[in-house]
């Protein structure tokens, strides 16, 4: 004989309903759950393509084969190209989201209204080298990596590199400073740090994903974050900024890993404590439209290189099933209990983004439709 429950069919409802309504809560953040009715598996298969920073694309690659398990009709599909390529992939409407090191201008906002910034993750950039018989932990400045990209300090037993590493040998051969060919947000927050170093870079030069560089001899040029690892592991001399999320790759090959000097004067590793102190530095002064820069904060062990990683993401999507899916990735993305887990960020060195930044960002997240 089957044996059935006698509850009222309203009881058995609000059990169930109290069930989906404390399950889902774990999986959110608290902002996130007040809003429940707009995440959730779509009814059909959305395939979410995004392209762009080379620095995200490994985390991206870390979160798809999870959020699929999560939510098995959403795939996340994500390439690399550099942050260039995501914003204007984006704009244009050729990827759903565009991954990008660099937060939209005001001028590109201005321009395309509905078009938002939505940070996913904290992450950092390192400045390596190739100098045979140097160790790892160089000490190294803005102020002096500008003058080297600018081609004001040519070789490595410079008196200025030689005053900040007193005991080291150094050779006096030449520098070959390796810079991104591609419009790059890796480039956007290294010119970033330089600007903010050096008045004659800042004034001759600026930041930005693409930059006018000043002609330099020797220098090389590479595409996206594993171009510039190989370039530079080829190439004895060589200085070269590489995103963190691929630099357990850099070490690997043999390149060293540069102490820069922060705003406090200190000389700092991008490691996790370092980058958690640059953020707890500038992450309250975060605008609503979530574009702002993290470099150069102040901070006695603050790294000087940090940054959000943006998915760049229009407003309004072309139909109801893909802007649910986009908002679902992007909620279960920056929850603890879901993509931003200690785990999955230390993966790639990244940090997971500040509980003050997470209400807006929730906003920003709202505010997709169809």
């Amino acid at each position: 004989m089957t044996y059935r429950s006698r509850a009222p069919r309203s009881a058995v409802a609000a059990i169930a309903s109290a069930a989906a309504l404390a399950l889902a809560s774990a999986l959110l953040t608290p902002a996130a759950a007040a809003r429940l009715g707009s995440t959730g598996n779509p009814t059909s298969t959305v395939v979410l393509n995004e392209a762009g920073s080379t620095l995200i694309y490994p985390y991206l690659q870390v979160l798809a084969p999870q959020l699929h398990r999560a939510y098995t009709h959403i795939y996340l599909d994500p390439g690399p190209g550099g942050s260039g390529k995501g914003i204007s992939d984006a704009i244009a409407g050729l990827t759903p989201l565009g991954g990008s090191d660099a937060y939209l201008s005001p001028g590109i906002l201005a321009g395309n209204p509905g078009l938002l910034n939505v940070p996913i993750a904290i992450s950092a950039q390192a400045v390596d080298y190739n100098v045979p018989g140097v160790g790892a932990h160089l000490k190294l400045t803005g102020n002096i990596l500008a003058q080297i990209y600018r081609g004001g300090i040519t070789r490595w037993n410079d008196k200025q590199i030689a005053a900040i590493n007193q005991g080291v040998r150094l050779p006096a051969m030449r520098i070959v400073p390796v810079r991104r060919v591609d419009s790059s947000g890796d480039t956007f927050i290294f010119t970033s740090l330089l600007t903010a170093t050096n008045k004659t870079w800042a004034k001759k030069v600026s930041f930005g994903t693409t930059v006018s560089w000043p002609p330099v001899r020797d220098e090389l040029s590479a595409n996206g974050n594993p171009g510039m690892i190989q370039v530079c592991h080829s190439t004895p001399g060589c200085v070269a900024y590489i995103g963190v999320s691929v630099e357990a790759t850099a070490l690997r090959v043999g390149l060293k890993e540069a102490l820069l000097q922060n705003r406090a004067g200190r000389y700092v590793l991008p490691t996790h404590a370092n980058i958690e102190a640059a953020v707890a530095a500038g992450a309250g002064r975060t605008p609503k439209d979530l574009a702002q820069s993290l470099i150069y904060e102040p901070g006695t062990n603050a790294y000087p290189i940090i940054n959000f990683e943006y998915l760049i993401v229009k407003s309004r999507q072309t139909s109801f099933e893909t802007a649910l899916a986009i908002r679902t990735f992007l909620t279960w993305a920056i929850s603890p209990t879901g993509g931003a887990t200690a785990k999955n960020l230390s993966v790639v060195g990244f940090a997971a983004l500040p509980q003050v930044v997470l209400g807006k960002v929730d906003a920003a997240i709202a505010d997709i439709s169809s």
